[in-house]
């Protein structure tokens, strides 16, 4: 006897392609990187080049080395985010090794927020707030993403339309 319990999907329930899927824009933390990596390599070139004492030099690149290794532990920790948004709900998988599943109803989702900086418009990166009345998270940070603005439209007009779907009306107490 099979003591594994299977989830059978009836035959012609297809499940809808998902609206948008989404990481975090980490691609500068991986030019930062790059940038302390190479610092670490011109300080210990002047050491043994004698244009710099070791004793100088060598902290110096060790600093740069430790905070390349930061930002890349960092690049990986945003990388591990992985955002689904659908028609009704908006999935956020956790996790490097180890996986956490978490997902907002889009009907409950009060706010919607875009914040971009000067250089953040520029490169087209923002960070997205969702408010919501949900129990667990009810602020919800996005990002930074790439094309942030399209993907706030998107998730603005999808929260539209769950609430719609839902029938939710907003009720607001005197204000």
């Amino acid at each position: 006897m099979d003591s594994q319990l299977r989830m059978l999907k009836p035959q012609g329930a297809a499940e809808p392609p998902p609206l948008a899927v989404f990481r975090a824009d980490a691609r500068l933390r991986l030019w930062a990187v790059a940038a302390c990596a190479g610092t670490a390599i011109v300080f210990t070139g002047l050491a043994y080049g004698r244009a710099l004492r070791p004793l100088a030099a060598g902290p110096l690149a060790a600093l740069f080395l430790f905070l390349g290794a930061y930002l890349l532990a960092t690049y990986t920790a945003r990388r591990a985010v992985r955002y689904t948004l659908r028609g009704q709900r908006l999935e956020v998988e956790k996790g490097l090794l180890g996986r956490r599943y978490e997902s907002i109803e889009l009907w409950r989702v009060r706010d919607v927020v875009l914040d971009q900086a000067v250089l953040e418009r520029v490169r087209g990166v923002g960070l997205i707030t969702l408010y919501s009345t949900d129990q667990v998270e009810p602020v919800l940070h996005i990002g930074p993403v790439a094309s942030a603005k399209t993907l706030f439209d998107q998730i603005r007009d999808a929260v539209a339309a769950a609430r719609k779907d839902a029938r939710v009306v907003p009720l607001d107490a005197g204000r």
